[in-house]
Order: structure tokens, then C-alpha cells, then sequence
């Protein structure tokens, strides 16, 4: 598809962001799970990458996940052997918890190992590239947003390959890259992982440059995993893809969503970035919900 088409569906797309964000405004578009509405948002992810749906109020778990499944086989955490993520707030294993709060409902206590865990979300970074069944469409569901700024950017990741220099394009087009989320975590300030959570999730390996099935546009496939690149010396695999994320996300290529109680945004992993922004997690609560659609299951 051509970013210049029209998507043609039966809930209207308002582009907020160019042919990178498309609103929703009409109420109710994904408590509906027939397979036509599945397929419409699915054309309305491949021209826009990140699509934002406002609801009245939260869907239920239930109502999240019927909509999800429509588009593929969902994640469940792979986190779920690690005794001290044990105790779960929600007890649907597709429902992903990135919210600040614990099992009881209350606010993480500071030496809470999620807390350091989810940390890491506010790095760029891309759902489950650390696996080697990635993820496609993440759904976030906000059901309580603080009262200050809390919000999440996306970068897209095909204008970003657009945008780069011809000597560029050449010189990462056959790179491979390896991806693990201990990698990011512990940038982010995790304590050092476990031989448990080690084993729980080794690490992935991904191409650098890749074509989005949907648009047929190249883009690039990067996220604070990016641990190393294949056959490189690692300090020098490092510098690239640092200069490469400076590259991916200046202004013109980010999008910052302001979140409502009610809102879905669904955004596709192949072909962005995202990450939250840092608010006081320690005042206010903020509960937030995703699934993962399952590469090679869309």
C-alpha cells in the first residue's frame, strides 16, 4: 500500500501525525470482534504504524482480549517462573501489567524487583524483540492515568530509514542484530539478572534492516535490546547502534501520546519504537494493560 491511499474503512481515521498516527474517535470500535472490523484495523495499521482508539471507558480484560485475538496468538509473560513476579494484580496471562501497581492493588514499594523490571520501559525499545517470535500489534488499555504528564512516545521507524544517508542504507543493509532484555533492563538500572531470569529469556537474533509486509517500505529494527551486532567487535556494534537510535528519534519522527482513561493506542512492533516517560511513580498510580499479537499469527 501506498502511503498516499486512502484507508478505506468504516470508522473514520484522522491522521494526527502524517501517515505515521491515526486517531479514532468512534466509541465501541474494538468491543466489536468480527473479523471485518479485525481486517479494517489491520489496513489502518499498515498505513499509520500507531493507531489511537478513545472509548468512553476502559474495555474490560475480557472484552481486550477477545478484540487482540482477532489478530493473531497472543504473548503470555515469559516472566512467570520468576518467584519474585509470582504474584500477579491480574489474572488473565495474556494481560500484560505495566502499570506501577503490585498484587494488592497498591503502589510498588520502592525495592519492588517489577518496579526495577519495568524501569526498562522507558527506554526506547520495541515489545519482545529479545525472542525470536516477535511481537506484531501491542494493544495498551489505560484504565487509571495519573493526573500529571505520564505519556508515551513512538518513533517511526520506516520515515527513519527514509531519512538516512545512501552510504548508510548500504553499509547496515545486511547487518544482523542480536536482541536480550536483560541487556536493557540493566541499563535501565535492574539489578544484575538472576541465573533464573538469565535462562528464562536468552537472546534473539534479528536483521537490522527489514521490508513492513503491510506498506512494503524498508525500516529499520532497532530498540535499547540491541545488545551487540552479529560478527562485529561489540564496542563497535555498540557505537552504531547508538548513532543509529540518535538518528531514529529526532522530533520529526516522534509521536507523544497524551493518555485519557478509556484509550487504546495499537501500535506495530515490526515498524516503531515507543517509551514511557518518566512522571513520579511513587505519588501516583498509573494502570496500564497490553497484549502482544504474535508474529507469524497476524
Amino acid at each position: 500500500m501506498s502511503i498516499a491511499e486512502e484507508v478505506r474503512t468504516s470508522f473514520e481515521v484522522r491522521p494526527v501525525h502524517g501517515d505515521f498516527v491515526g486517531e479514532i474517535v468512534d466509541d465501541g470500535v474494538l468491543r466489536r470482534t468480527d473479523d471485518a472490523i479485525a481486517a479494517e484495523v489491520v489496513a489502518a495499521m499498515d498505513r499509520y504504524a500507531v493507531c489511537v482508539f478513545h472509548n468512553r471507558t476502559p474495555l474490560s480484560d475480557a472484552e481486550h482480549i477477545a478484540f487482540s485475538r482477532r489478530l493473531g496468538t497472543l504473548q503470555r509473560p515469559f516472566t512467570t517462573k520468576i518467584a519474585a513476579m509470582a504474584d500477579k494484580r491480574i489474572q488473565f496471562p495474556e494481560i500484560i501489567d505495566v502499570g506501577n501497581l503490585d498484587a494488592r492493588g497498591e503502589i510498588q514499594a520502592l525495592d519492588d524487583r517489577k518496579r526495577a523490571f519495568n524501569r526498562g520501559n522507558q527506554l526506547w525499545h520495541t515489545d519482545t524483540s529479545f525472542t525470536p517470535v516477535r511481537g506484531v500489534y501491542s494493544l495498551l488499555s489505560a484504565h487509571e492515568v495519573p493526573p500529571c504528564d505520564a505519556d508515551t512516545e513512538f518513533a517511526d521507524m520506516r520515515a527513519a530509514y527514509d531519512a538516512l544517508p545512501d552510504a548508510m542504507k548500504a553499509r547496515i543493509e545486511d547487518l544482523e542484530t542480536m536482541h536480550s532484555v536483560w541487556y536493557s533492563r540493566v541499563l535501565a538500572g535492574y539489578p544484575d539478572p538472576t541465573a533464573e531470569e538469565l535462562q528464562s529469556q536468552p537472546p534473539a537474533r534479528h536483521r537490522l534492516v527489514q521490508v513492513h509486509p503491510g506498506s512494503r517500505r524498508k525500516h529499520l529494527y532497532l530498540a535499547s535490546h540491541c545488545s551487540e551486532i552479529v560478527g562485529w567487535p561489540v564496542e563497535e556494534g555498540r557505537a552504531l547502534l547508538r548513532e543509529l537510535m540518535a538518528l531514529a528519534t529526532p522530533s520529526q519522527f516522534v509521536h507523544r501520546h497524551q493518555w485519557r482513561v478509556g484509550d487504546i493506542v495499537i501500535w506495530d512492533n515490526r515498524c516503531t519504537m515507543h517509551r514511557g516517560v518518566p512522571f513520579d511513580d511513587t505519588s501516583y498510580r498509573r494502570d496500564m494493560r497490553r497484549t502482544t499479537v504474535l508474529e507469524g499469527t497476524a
